[in-house]
């Protein structure tokens, strides 16, 4: 992603609510003189922030989510004062994954001593418990439609 210079840009992904998230961020160096700030919050009617940072060199954040929303990532190249705005540009590089993706399983492997068979049995049953997650949201947003569908067509 390249960032122009006091442009706020954003991505963003859907996520229900109690997903965990990892999201890595990493400023490459650039031109002097510019700065990148980042934001990360979701668009449920509760705006919950889940992490800020100025001047971000490199970044992790971990969070759960509250809702069911889109969390959204954005960024801001900020130049310092005396510095013109001749369309300097600032390369970040961004990750974000959820769910049992987010998880350090090396960490959890040496904390727990468990053999790599024992951890990718886990690294599977939280994907497995991700998908299940999934699909029983996806079940109940279909039968809240379904029930508004019945009601408007009954009118």
């Amino acid at each position: 992603m390249s960032e122009i210079a006091g442009v706020r840009r954003c991505l963003s992904q859907w996520l229900p609510m109690g997903t965990h998230v990892r999201v890595k961020a990493k400023v490459l160096p650039g031109i002097p003189g510019q700065k990148v700030n980042m934001e990360i919050h979701d668009d449920s009617p509760h705006v919950n922030q889940y992490g800020a940072r100025r001047q971000v060199d490199d970044a992790t954040f971990r969070f759960d989510t509250q809702a069911h929303a889109n969390v959204i990532v954005c960024f801001q190249n900020v130049l310092e004062a005396n510095f013109p705005n001749d369309g300097r540009s600032q390369t970040i590089q961004f990750k974000m994954e959820s769910g049992a993706m987010a998880e350090d399983f090396h960490k959890v492997q040496h904390e727990e001593k468990l053999k790599p068979m024992e951890m990718e049995l886990r690294r599977l049953a939280m994907t497995l418990d991700d998908v299940q997650d999934e699909l029983q949201y996806l079940k109940q947003r279909e039968s809240t439609l379904r029930d508004a569908n019945e009601r408007m067509n009954s009118r």
